[in-house]
């Protein structure tokens, strides 16, 4: 790798566990971290940003940075693509690493279902709302990427979901979404469906405004905030007109 990683500081054996002060974790040292394969420090170093930041703003700020520094090396010929891809990778296992624990409650808020639409390979932007959303209690199914607008229509029509949260990036996948976006709006079609567009292709104004979606864009922390107050909402309905789980 044609860049070192960041010098860090000395750290006491005893205090090895703690986390790093926050101006010692930097884009500069997770982008490194990431394609150096290292997922135990770059979990380290998200942990550490966690501790004074929300979820949402970390993602939004450190983590978003991070990867834009990696795509600007691989562009300018620092890294290859082997860091690149090592750096998605060890990304996807990062976020794992710091995955909130999910304990009762987190099975009985309102269900958000994610999906990448068809042909649409990046799935980071939707684990990183997965658990977004999760820490704001909803409950969620991640169905991933790639995901046919006819399935998901399917997945939708067989579980009471209250959000539709979709991934977009390439111009090419502008049908793919309108197809998924027409999918999920048939599902119930008296009642229906909240629809959030997420990725690159969200910044497309003209696309969104001719779709029937109530968000899109590319901040966590703005998504985070259309649907906590969307499940504000949900909460303030009458008893009877809450519907079961399924």
């Amino acid at each position: 790798m044609s860049d070192r990683l960041p010098i860090l500081p000395p750290v006491e054996p005893a205090r090895a566990g703690e986390a790093a002060p926050a101006a010692t974790v930097t884009p500069e040292l997770l982008a490194s971290l990431l394609a150096d394969g290292d997922d135990e420090l770059a979990a380290w170093a998200l942990r550490s940003a966690l501790v004074e930041r929300g979820r949402a703003e970390v993602f939004d700020g450190l983590l978003r940075e991070a990867m834009t520094l990696v795509g600007q090396r691989w562009q300018e010929g620092r890294w290859t693509v082997a860091e690149e891809h090592l750096a998605s990778q060890t990304l996807a296992r990062t976020l794992e690493r710091i995955h909130a624990p999910q304990g009762p409650a987190g099975r009985v808020g309102p269900l958000a279902v994610l999906a990448g639409v068809a042909g649409e390979h990046h799935a980071i932007g939707l684990i990183c709302l997965d658990q977004v959303l999760r820490e704001e209690g909803w409950t969620v199914a991640n169905l991933g990427a790639d995901v046919p607008a006819a399935d998901l229509a399917r997945f939708l029509a067989r579980n009471r979901a209250e959000l539709v949260a979709l991934a977009a990036s390439l111009p090419e996948r502008a049908e793919a979404l309108r197809e998924a976006v027409a999918a999920a709006g048939a599902v119930r079609p008296d009642d229906p469906l909240p629809i959030m567009v997420g990725g690159a292709l969200a910044r497309d104004a003209s696309l969104m405004g001719s779709l029937d979606v109530g968000w899109a864009g590319t901040s966590l922390t703005s998504a985070a905030a259309y649907a906590a107050g969307l499940r504000e909402r949900i909460s303030d309905r009458p008893a009877a007109e809450v519907p079961e789980l399924p």
